[in-house]
């Protein structure tokens, strides 16, 4: 629902007509809601079986992401939905980039990449549209793209000059963006999306939120589907606290989706050779 929700609210800012955002204060609410008690949200956030790029699907799923990573950095429950709703809505000035520039397979040219670094600031304008009462919405759409070390943009800020909800929205952005297809390159497995965010990108985001990251998306929800650098396909029957993306799992069918007779439950943890690549629904099951 928050994904066509979206989808409306992007149709209107692209045409420069008025929206209102009542009705998608509600879903997230349910989300978060939803998002607390259970994982299916997520199982469903992490499935990337789309072979385009839909900025709708990417802005849903960034909300998701930034909940569990506010729940797992200590933000009070009663923050959450306000934290989902400024992530269902962090790329609303993305209306003004053409879609030959979202799908274009290749690099950017400088043009290209400076229409899309304006993005920030045209979501700040439409944002600030809804009065008063959401300007904090419009800072964080505008500061979603700044970095902790002041390697973003558009103001090259740092630190405490960043909002809060901004900085979980931009490391939820990153990770659903490592994590989904994009046109320029293959998705990344969670286990090497976070072991990149965690290393080679940590100065880029504050302590609290890699933490949120960690506690909140780095374990894989039991009873969900996994494919393996094997190609087989698995469900988590338990959790490694120790070892988070290394889950105890079941093997439940072979590369093809062939359910095999005799499921082989086996420990991650203790089995180097084998790793997690990717989320999978149980639907490709034969």
């Amino acid at each position: 629902m928050a994904r066509q929700e979206v989808g409306r609210i992007l149709e209107a800012a692209a045409a420069g007509s008025a929206f209102e955002i009542g009705t998608l204060q509600r879903i997230v609410a349910g989300m978060a809601k939803s998002i607390l008690s259970g994982d299916d949200l997520l199982v469903h956030a992490l499935i990337d079986d789309d072979a385009v790029y839909d900025l709708s699907r990417h802005m849903a799923n960034t909300a998701v992401f930034a909940i569990k990573i506010g729940h797992g950095a200590g933000c009070r429950t009663e923050e959450l939905p306000w934290l989902g709703l400024a992530a269902c809505l962090h790329d609303v000035g993305m209306t003004i980039v053409p879609k030959e520039i979202l799908d274009k397979p290749g690099a950017l040219t400088a043009d290209e990449t400076t229409l899309v670094r304006q993005h920030p600031e045209r979501g700040f304008r439409i944002l600030q549209s809804l009065g008063a009462a959401f300007e904090w919405l419009a800072n964080v759409a505008l500061q979603e793209h700044e970095r902790e070390d002041g390697s973003g943009y558009p103001k090259a800020l740092r630190e405490d000059e960043i909002h809060e909800y901004a900085k979980i929205v931009s490391l939820a952005d990153a990770y659903e963006s490592l994590t989904h297809f994009r046109p320029y390159r293959a998705k990344r497995s969670a286990f090497d999306a976070v072991k990149d965010l965690i290393t080679t990108q940590r100065a880029r985001f504050p302590d609290s939120a890699l933490k949120g990251l960690i506690r909140g998306l780095s374990t894989f929800p039991v009873g969900s589907h996994v494919r393996l650098n094997s190609m087989e396909i698995a469900r988590i029957v338990a959790t490694n606290p120790a070892f988070p993306l290394r889950p105890v799992i079941q093997i439940v069918a072979g590369p093809r989706g062939e359910r095999l007779a005799s499921p082989r439950r086996i420990d991650l943890s203790t089995n180097t050779l084998l790793y997690v690549t990717e989320a999978c629904s149980g639907k490709i099951l034969r």
